[in-house]
């Protein structure tokens, strides 16, 4: 299979380093305007393509694709609300989409138990929660979109509005780090997730474009997660 990479920094790396084992022999990198231009060719005869580039130029790759009914996954986050603004627009549309906050396998198992520890301290008031988030200081989102993604799964488990305050932290080369905090005057509670390398996020995007190859349709990584991982 003919995958196209869209940006080529270090995660366009990691992705390309390891599709092979995804059975994708063959690739086309497009990294700048100039790899559009002059490849436009190659890039027709894509079987899927994985996006992660930056904020300013995500939506364009994204619509490119579109463009050329090239399935593509996107991994860029901070490029505008997509599940309220695009998302809902993309369902009857002829493209095949899937869009993450976070392609790390363990990233959405904590989702998971996010949602499952929100519904077990929502009964709690005593219990003031936060979110910290923690990145490189090369990231140009702030707060993170697995953050946004955290605090969204925290407020569908209550029936009425909170306050979830977002710290986030821009440290050296830290690949990723969240961690949920519900504080009492008596004790805390947390659970944290951790990023060793970016290895986490490229097997991740792999596994969801070959799903998706074999199941056209616009999707949130979050919720097809239990079927693309099988």
């Amino acid at each position: 299979m003919k995958l196209c990479i869209i940006g080529y920094g270090k995660m366009g790396k990691a992705l390309h380093r390891l599709a092979p084992q995804y059975a994708f022999s063959d690739f086309v990198i497009i990294d700048n305007e100039e790899d559009w231009l002059h490849k436009q060719n190659d890039f027709k005869n894509c079987d899927v393509a994985i996006e992660f580039s930056t904020p300013q130029t995500a939506l364009g790759n994204v619509l490119k694709c579109f463009e050329m009914q090239i399935p593509v996954v996107s991994g860029t986050t901070g490029w505008g609300n997509v599940e309220t603004d695009n998302y809902p627009s993309l369902q009857n549309a002829p493209v095949s989409f899937i869009y993450g906050s976070n392609f790390s396998i363990g990233a959405n198992i904590f989702f998971k138990l996010n949602e499952w520890l929100a519904q077990q301290m929502k009964q709690q008031p005593n219990y003031a929660v936060s979110i910290e988030e923690t990145h490189h200081i090369h990231k140009k989102d702030t707060p993170s979109g697995t953050a946004l993604t955290i605090k969204h799964g925290i407020l569908t488990q209550f029936d009425h509005p909170i306050n979830i305050p977002i710290i986030s932290h821009r440290e050296g080369e830290v690949v990723g780090e969240h961690l949920v905090n519900y504080n009492s005057i008596e004790d805390l509670i947390q659970i944290k997730h951790s990023v060793h390398t970016r290895d986490a996020f490229a097997h991740g995007a792999l596994k969801a474009a070959a799903w998706l190859l074999k199941h056209p349709g616009v999707y949130a990584f979050e919720d097809i997660f239990d079927r693309v991982i099988i």
